[in-house]
C-alpha cells in the first residue's frame, strides 16, 4: 500500500497542516528579499491543500499536484469551504505534465526526502525546471541527514497525538548501512463507538546539500541560497535538522531536457 492511503485521514485532522500554513506566512518576506513577484504557483506534493488555499487566498493563481487521490480528496474539501480558485491534478512528482505556465514551484515538509532513489530525485528536479517560467523560482525543505540520523533517532517511540479521537504513535530509526530513514506510524480514529488501526511504514533519505545542489544545477538551475530557516532566512549550519533551498531556471529550454 502507497503512504498517505489510510494515514491521509489522520494527517488531515491532526496539526501537520500547520508546516505548510506557516510557509504561506513566511513566502512574502522571502519572495520581497528575493526580489520576485511571482503570479503562478505550482505546489508540488500538496497534500490536504493548506498551502495552496493560503497563496490563492493571497492572490496567487495557485496549481496542487500530489499522487495521492486521499490527499487529493481532502484538499478539494478544504480549498472548496475556503471558497478559492486552486487547479487540484493528480500526478506522481517524477512525471510532472507540465511545459511552462509557473513562475514558481514549492516543495514542503520534506517531500522531497520520500524519493529515495538519488536518480530519481534529479528527475523530479528537471521535471520541476520543465514546468518553470524562464527564470521561474524553485523554493522547497528537506530534511538533512543529521535530521535523520540524530534528531529522529534522539525520540525513537512517541505519541504523536492523542486526541480529538486520534491517537497516533510514531516510530523511527535510521539505517547507517543504507542512509534510510523509517518511521512506522501507528494510528487509531474513532468513529462513533469504534476504532479504526491505521497501519503506514514511511521511508525517508537524506541527501548532502552538495549533492542536493549538484542536482539541480545538473537539471539546469542557479543555486540561489539555502537558509536554515524560512522565516529567518539564516545560513544553514552543519547539525541543522531541516535545509530550505532556492533555485532559479535560466532562459526556457536550459537543461537536459529542453521544452520544444
Amino acid at each position: 500500500m502507497s503512504v498517505y492511503e489510510d494515514f491521509a485521514r489522520i494527517y488531515a485532522r491532526g496539526d501537520y497542516c500547520e508546516f505548510s500554513r506557516k510557509m504561506g506566512e513566511y513566502l512574502p518576506a522571502a519572495l520581497d528579499a528575493l526580489e520576485a513577484n511571482p503570479k503562478t504557483i505550482l505546489d508540488v506534493a500538496c497534500g490536504e491543500g493548506t498551502f495552496a488555499l493560503v497563496a490563492a487566498e493571497m492572490g496567487y493563481r495557485v496549481t496542487g499536484v500530489d499522487r495521492s487521490e486521499q490527499m487529493l480528496g481532502f484538499a478539494s474539501d478544504s480549498i472548496g469551504r475556503g471558497g478559492a480558485d486552486v487547479a487540484l491534478v493528480r500526478a506522481d512528482m517524477r512525471a510532472l505534465p507540465f511545459a511552462g505556465g509557473f513562475d514558481l514551484a514549492t516543495c514542503w515538509f520534506d517531500s522531497l526526502n520520500y524519493i529515495l532513489d538519488p536518480t530519481e530525485l534529479g528527475r523530479v528536479f528537471e521535471n520541476v525546471a520543465l514546468a518553470l517560467n524562464e527564470y521561474g523560482l524553485f523554493i522547497f525543505d528537506m530534511n538533512t541527514i543529521h535530521g535523520l540520523a540524530v534528531n529522529w533517532r534522539e525520540h525513537p517511540c512517541y505519541v504523536r497525538k492523542d486526541a480529538d479521537g486520534i491517537f497516533e504513535v510514531h516510530r523511527q530509526d535510521y539505517d547507517f548501512e543504507t542512509g534510510l530513514a523509517s518511521m512506522h506510524i501507528t494510528g487509531f480514529l474513532r468513529d462513533g463507538t469504534t476504532w479504526k488501526r491505521i497501519d503506514e511504514k514511511h521511508w525517508e533519505r537524506g541527501y548532502s546539500q552538495q549533492d542536493v545542489k549538484k542536482y539541480l544545477l545538473a537539471a539546469g538551475f542557479e543555486i540561489l541560497a539555502s537558509w536554515g530557516s524560512f522565516r529567518d532566512r539564516s545560513e544553514p549550519a552543519n547539525d541543522s535538522p531541516r535545509v530550505w533551498y532556492i533555485a532559479k531556471t535560466g532562459r526556457s529550454g536550459t537543461g537536459p531536457h529542453k521544452r520544444t
